[in-house]
């Protein structure tokens, strides 16, 4: 996804998330429906979810200073765990609080119907917005999904990602629970609360982790550290790879350093020009590299 697409793509998933969560809050005041006040949360925690990727998004584009010569890409990190922590996770909690005190005071659910539009509408919406999300994610990201989420550095992606897979999951447990409340007992109702709060905080635990890995330091791609050992080893004039070292900075921006021997009758502009010929080749082929420092050696002294 381009940057502006992105950015356009947020503010529309926060309008569509703000009319949804008005529409529950009202719908579940009228049904008494402790799993519908839940759902209504969880909008409310998808709606802040946009805001906090927003914020982060504009501050992660400041310009490099005297204090940050990087820049402040990785702004973006802070911001997708403040919507782990603070959304998903107060968002978890507080539905298993209601599906709980729900429990011992479980009422009838009235006026179903109404649960069951703006349960078919949201689905309709959110189906959408994450076929949209897992079609961006899939033209990156080829390898089994689990596998792929746990390796990408597109925050913003598996933030919304994860999201729209939360609520969908979520608004089937609501129909679920509802048609269970109405036929079996009304306490699938409030069952129907506390599961959807299990499911926020599995996914809040699933990206804290995933955050927290980028905002330590992980490594860019496996196959994207291939291909660029590839590029050096190419050249004859490169003997061997001392050390391959990359940061993710942000959304699809790298840090790489390398060390590498090369012949010993190699100097002078001939090692500039091998280093700026690694520079523009390993940049054509990773997307995102904007700043790669590359040591030269030699076997009888460092150049």
């Amino acid at each position: 996804m381009s940057t502006h697409g992105s950015t356009r793509a947020v503010f529309f998933a926060l309008g569509g998330n703000l009319l949804i969560a008005t529409i529950k809050y009202i719908v579940s005041f009228i049904t008494g429906s402790a799993a519908m006040l839940a759902e209504s949360i969880h909008s409310t925690a998808d709606s802040m979810n946009q805001v906090f990727l927003l914020i982060g998004n504009k501050r992660a584009k400041k310009r490099p200073d005297e204090l940050h010569s990087f820049g402040y890409a990785k702004e973006v990190f802070f911001w997708s765990l403040m919507v782990a922590v603070l959304l998903f996770f107060v968002g978890a909690m507080f539905s298993i609080y209601e599906g709980i005190n729900k429990l011992s005071h479980h009422e009838q659910v009235e006026n179903a119907m109404w649960i069951f539009i703006v349960i078919g509408c949201s689905i309709l919406i959110e189906a959408k917005s994450f076929h949209v999300a897992y079609t961006e994610f899939r033209k990156t990201h080829k390898q089994p999904i689990l596998r792929a989420i746990r390796e990408s550095t597109d925050v913003n992606l598996v933030v919304i990602l994860l999201e729209d897979f939360a609520a969908l999951v979520g608004l089937i447990i609501v129909v679920l629970s509802t048609v269970l409340a109405l036929l079996v007992h009304p306490v699938f109702d409030a069952i129907g609360s506390v599961l959807v709060g299990v499911l926020l905080f599995f996914i809040s635990l699933v990206l804290i982790n995933e955050v927290k890995n980028l905002i330590i330091g992980e490594s860019i791609p496996r196959d994207q550290r291939n291909r660029i050992k590839q590029i050096v080893h190419s050249h004859k004039e490169i003997k061997h790879i001392n050390r391959l070292q990359t940061m993710v900075m942000g959304n699809h921006r790298y840090l790489v350093l390398i060390s590498v021997d090369i012949d010993d009758d190699l100097t002078g502009y001939k090692i500039e020009d091998l280093i700026d010929k690694l520079k523009t080749e390993i940049r054509k082929e990773t997307e995102g590299i904007e700043n790669i420092y590359i040591e030269v050696k030699d076997s009888i002294r460092n150049q």
